[in-house]
C-alpha cells in the first residue's frame, strides 16, 4: 500500500465481552471499504459478569492480542488505531486499572463508550443502512440492539430517534445471571421468559404506532441464517413466524443439545439460546409485524466511518443532536412539561450562548446541554412542586439521554435544577464533588440558563424580537413587549447577580412597549 492510500486508511480495535475485533478500512471516493477484519476470542465478559472484575490473566491475554494487532497494522501504515470498549470495560469495577495497564503495556489509549454513546453510534449506522430497505412500512419502527452485556431499545420515525432506553441485560449477562438455575429448573426457558417480561414490560411505547420491527446485535447473523433470511445490501429479512418456530424448536434444549445440533461450542450455544429468547421477546413491541428487518450493525464500522469522513462525522453529530432533542421532548411530555415555554427559553438560551461565545469560551457542543436543560427543566414539578428543582436534578441524573455521556447528563441535571435554587454552589454536596473544570462549565451554563428562563417567567412569551449585545462591561437584552412584564423584570434582576459573578458582566433588560 502506498503512502497516498494510507492517508485514507484507519483502524479500530473493539474490546468486546467475548472477542477482540479489529477492522481496517479505507475511504475511496466517499465509499468505505474493509481492507482487513480480525477477531480473536477473549472472554472478558465471563470475568466481569461473574466476579465484577477483569482478571490479570485476562488482561495479559488481552494485552498480547493487542500487541499482535498493532504489529499487523504496520503493513497498512497505520501507526495508532483507535481502541474502544463498551460493556466489557464499562461494567468492570477495576476499569481504571485495566485501562491504565493497557496504556502502559501497549501504549494504547482505550476509549470506554458509555451505554448511550454506544447505542447512538450503532443506531446512526442502522439508520444509514435502512435508507435502502424498501420493504419497511412507513411510520415508526422499534429498533432493538441485543449486545453481550446490554440491550438498547429505540423508536425511530425514519429520520430520528424519538424514544430511547438502555437495559443492562445482554445475551451473555443474562446467561451469567440465570445459568445456575438451568439444572434445577425443568422449564428453564419459562424462567428466562418471565425474567425478560419483568424488564420489557416497563418499556412504555404505547403512544407510538409501531409499524416495523428491526432487530440487530452480536448474534443476529447466526439467528438470521438459521431463520433462512434473505440478505440484500447489508440487511437481513426474515419472517416473525420463522423466528418463533426456531425459538420453539430450541427453547427446551440444553446448550449441549444446541451445540450438537449446529456443531457449536457449548458456550456459544448458551449465548445463542439467550439471544434467541431476547429476540423472541421483542415481538411484543410490534405484534402485527410479519417481517423482521435485521441490518448488520457494527460499532467499529460506525466509528471508523466518522474517523475517515468529516462529512459522516458531521452527519453523525447532527443525528445525535436531533435524537437527543426528540427523546428529551418525549420525556418532557410524559412529565407534563410546557413545551411551548421550553422552546421559548431554549431559543433564548441558544441566542445568549451564541452571542457570548467569545466570553464564555465553551465548546460549541455545550449548546446542546442548554437545549436539553430547557426541555427538561420542569420535569421535577410532576414529583413535587415544592422541591421541583431538586426533583428535576434527581430525575435527569438517572436518565439515559440519547448520545450523551454520564458527565454530560449530569451537566443537564445541574443546569435544569438551578432555576431558582442554585445548585451550583459549594454547599451542594453533589456539586462540591466535581472537578474545578466541571464546576466552571456548569456555572457558565447555569448563569445563561437562569437569565433565559427569567425572560419567560410567566410562561406567556411576552418578550418578542429579543436581541443580545455586548457593550463594555454590560450585556444588553432588548425586546419588544405589549403587556406588563413585572414578573419577568423581577426574575431577571434575581438572576442578574449570579450572571455577573460568573462572567463579570452586568446584564441589563431594556424593553420597548408596542401598542396592539
Amino acid at each position: 500500500m502506498n503512502k497516498k492510500s494510507s492517508a485514507n486508511t484507519a483502524a479500530v480495535i473493539e474490546i468486546g465481552s467475548n472477542t477482540v475485533h479489529m477492522r481496517v478500512s479505507q475511504l475511496t471516493k466517499g465509499e468505505l471499504s474493509t481492507l482487513d477484519s480480525l477477531e480473536y476470542p477473549v472472554r472478558l465478559g465471563y470475568d466481569v459478569f461473574e466476579t465484577g472484575n477483569i482478571s490479570f490473566e485476562s488482561l495479559r491475554e488481552l494485552s498480547s492480542v493487542l500487541g499482535k494487532y498493532t504489529s499487523a497494522l504496520l503493513s497498512y501504515r497505520v501507526q495508532k488505531p483507535k481502541v474502544i470498549s463498551c460493556t466489557a470495560l464499562r461494567d468492570a469495577q477495576n476499569r481504571s486499572l485495566a485501562v491504565d495497564q493497557l496504556r502502559v503495556r501497549n501504549a494504547l489509549d482505550v476509549t470506554v463508550l458509555e451505554d448511550s454513546q454506544e447505542k447512538a453510534y450503532i443506531y446512526s449506522e442502522i439508520a444509514m443502512k435502512l435508507k435502502e430497505a424498501e420493504f419497511l412500512r412507513p411510520g415508526n419502527s422499534v429498533i432493538a440492539y441485543v449486545g453481550s452485556g446490554s440491550i438498547g431499545i429505540a423508536v425511530y420515525d425514519g429520520s430520528k430517534v424519538n424514544y430511547f432506553q438502555n437495559i443492562s441485560i445482554g445475551a451473555l449477562k443474562l446467561h451469567e445471571i440465570l445459568h445456575k438455575m438451568r439444572n434445577s429448573a425443568e422449564d428453564f426457558h419459562t424462567v428466562v421468559e418471565e425474567y425478560l417480561d419483568t424488564i420489557l414490560s416497563r418499556i412504555a411505547i404505547s403512544e407510538f404506532s409501531i409499524r416495523n420491527l428491526i432487530l440487530t446485535g452480536s448474534q443476529i447473523d447466526l439467528v438470521a441464517k438459521l431463520c433462512g433470511a434473505k440478505y440484500t445490501k447489508n440487511v437481513y429479512q426474515f419472517g416473525t413466524k420463522r423466528l418463533s418456530e426456531l425459538y420453539d424448536a430450541l427453547k427446551a434444549l440444553t446448550p449441549e443439545g444446541i451445540g450438537l445440533r449446529y456443531g457449536m461450542k457449548e458456550g456459544d450455544a448458551a449465548i445463542l439460546h439467550t439471544s434467541l429468547s431476547i429476540y423472541q421477546a421483542m415481538l411484543r413491541f410490534c405484534p402485527d409485524a410479519e417481517t423482521i428487518c435485521a441490518p448488520t450493525a457494527d460499532i467499529s464500522e460506525a466509528v471508523i466511518r466518522c474517523m475517515l469522513s468529516p462529512k459522516a462525522d458531521e452527519e453523525r453529530a447532527l443525528y445525535f443532536r436531533k435524537g437527543a432533542v426528540a427523546c428529551a421532548k418525549t420525556i418532557a411530555r410524559r412529565f407534563g412539561g410546557d413545551l411551548s415555554h421550553s422552546q421559548y427559553i431554549r431559543d433564548c438560551s441558544c441566542l445568549i450562548f451564541d452571542k457570548l461565545k467569545h466570553i464564555h469560551g465553551l465548546d460549541p457542543s455545550k449548546r446542546l446541554i442548554l437545549e436539553l436543560a430547557s426541555i427538561l427543566h420542569s420535569c421535577g414539578s410532576f414529583v413535587s412542586v415544592r422541591q421541583h428543582n431538586r426533583c428535576t436534578f434527581d430525575l435527569i441524573r438517572g436518565m439515559d439521554l440519547f448520545g450523551l455521556s454520564q458527565a454530560e447528563v449530569l451537566e443537564v441535571a445541574f443546569v435544569s435544577g438551578s432555576i431558582s435554587t442554585n445548585l451550583t454552589t459549594q454547599n451542594d454536596p453533589d456539586f462540591s464533588r466535581l472537578s474545578n473544570e466541571e464546576k466552571l462549565v456548569i456555572s457558565k451554563l447555569a448563569a445563561i440558563f437562569r437569565i433565559a428562563n427569567a425572560l419567560d417567567k410567566s410562561h406567556r412569551e411576552k418578550l418578542r424580537g429579543l436581541k443580545v449585545s455586548l457593550e463594555e462591561d454590560r450585556v444588553l437584552f432588548k425586546a419588544s413587549v405589549s403587556s406588563d412584564i413585572m414578573l419577568e423584570q423581577w426574575a431577571f434582576s434575581e438572576s442578574a447577580q449570579f450572571f455577573k459573578d460568573v462572567f463579570g458582566l452586568s446584564p441589563e433588560l431594556s424593553v420597548k412597549f408596542e401598542l396592539l
